[in-house]
């Protein structure tokens, strides 16, 4: 199940696109989706390629896309009122704030076809247009059913009387990269799917010297840190989290033999969780209760601290987590990719996981979770973020919109 809240996706190369003055930012010219490649090409580029088995809803306002949602499209067949009402309260219930005044529909199915199928189908949508139309005024103004090789638009025969020809999927998909396309050349397909191997093939190539350093620190290490050794750890993490960026040299031999660390243990990576959504004091409380079972804390400020250490984890603090110490996480994680081993790289895939799950990719999050399952059967925090995705679905964090990931990102890039 996958989340994202208002990519503001323009059409390509149309004259409204255009300066009104050397230091005014660019108007952005409007979306203008008509044709079913047209409607394919938006899918591939807000879900990084076409997922299968999918029920997808892309909000539209004003010109631009809002919020898009993705779910399994078996369950969603089975019992479609639980699943689309998932879907209309995340992109135009409470927290949805801009609403969208249009969506965008495509149901995804890999078999071809048929009269089950297009029974079972058309209700869903009809359960879907019930909520979106009726409770929250929102018009399904596209409509795609994709079965198979074949994309057709299911409403086409109410229009005009007669049931519009399939077009093939491929042949569309052939032709996408015309000039014309509502996409940017320079946005590529990334697959959700594929996120856990994309990461670790792109992460960087290892350095002898680091990995023999760390190797020999591995053979010298203490069982146990200290509460002392684990606060001079938060603080050396919290320092890589304000440093790190794409263009910033790599980490030191030392560097990295101390952020490991951090990773060799269940209860020290979970401190990554506050530490990076909601700072360096969060996580040194955290570490304390840790330190200190059964102390009691009095200290309002203490206390709501506490609380909001303790609803980091679900992305329950009711307000927008800083996602750019997150991104920064990541790409922390990234760089110890060549070094980690054993449980460090099993705690390093537990984050990812993590991280793509609060960001509202569940299918990127879930990529991770069988990564790690993969390599490590019987990891219980992977095993852990499914079963959330599976009770509570999206994260809290990613069902409001301006508290999510993807909004913070969107709004970044346009002030850029």
């Amino acid at each position: 199940m996958d989340a994202l809240s208002h990519d503001d996706q323009p059409r390509r190369g149309t004259p409204e696109a255009r300066h009104t003055s050397p230091d005014s930012p660019p108007v952005q010219p409007r979306l203008d989706i008509q044709s079913p490649a047209d409607c394919l090409q938006l899918v591939r580029h807000t879900f990084g390629g076409i997922p299968a088995e999918s029920l997808i809803v892309i909000g539209l306002r004003d010109g631009h896309t809002g919020g898009h949602m993705r779910v399994d499209l078996r369950p969603a067949l089975v019992d479609p009122y639980v699943s689309v009402r998932l879907i209309a309260e995340c992109l135009a219930g409470e927290g949805a704030e801009p609403v969208p005044e249009a969506a965008l529909v495509m149901l995804i199915g890999a078999e071809p076809d048929g009269d089950s199928q297009q029974s079972s189908w058309q209700a869903c949508l009809a359960a879907l247009g019930l909520l979106l139309e009726s409770e929250y005024c929102v018009r399904m103004v596209q409509v795609w059913f994709v079965a198979g090789d074949t994309i057709r638009d299911p409403r086409g025969a109410e229009e005009g009387g007669r049931t519009p020809a399939p077009h093939s999927v491929s042949d569309l998909m052939a032709d996408a990269a015309h000039p014309d396309g509502v996409l940017s050349a320079d946005r590529r397909a990334r697959p959700l799917e594929r996120a856990a191997a994309l990461f670790l093939s792109q992460a960087p190539a290892p350095d002898a010297e680091i990995r023999n350093a760390v190797e020999q620190e591995r053979r010298q290490r203490a069982e146990r840190l200290s509460p002392l050794q684990a606060q001079r750890l938060l603080l050396r993490w919290d320092a890589a989290l304000e440093e790190v960026s794409p263009e910033a040299p790599s980490f030191t031999a030392e560097v990295v033999t101390r952020l490991l660390e951090q990773l060799r243990s269940g209860p020290c990576r979970d401190l990554l969780i506050p530490l990076a959504t909601l700072g360096l004091p969060a996580a040194m409380l955290g570490l304390r209760v840790h330190s200190s079972p059964g102390a009691s804390w009095t200290d309002p400020d203490q206390h709501r601290l506490l609380e909001d250490y303790a609803a980091s984890f679900l992305g329950e603090t009711g307000r927008r987590p800083d996602w750019e110490r997150v991104d920064s996480l990541e790409l922390v994680l990234q760089r110890l990719v060549p070094y980690a081993e054993g449980a460090e790289r099993e705690n390093l895939l537990c984050l990812m996981a993590w991280i793509e799950w609060s960001r509202g990719r569940g299918t990127a999050a879930g990529a991770f979770i069988d990564q790690c399952l993969q390599e490590f059967p019987q990891n219980q925090f992977s095993a852990l973020i499914e079963r959330l995705m599976q009770l509570k679905g999206v994260c809290a964090w990613a069902r409001v919109k301006k508290h999510s990931w993807s909004w913070t990102r969107s709004q970044a890039e346009s002030k850029s």
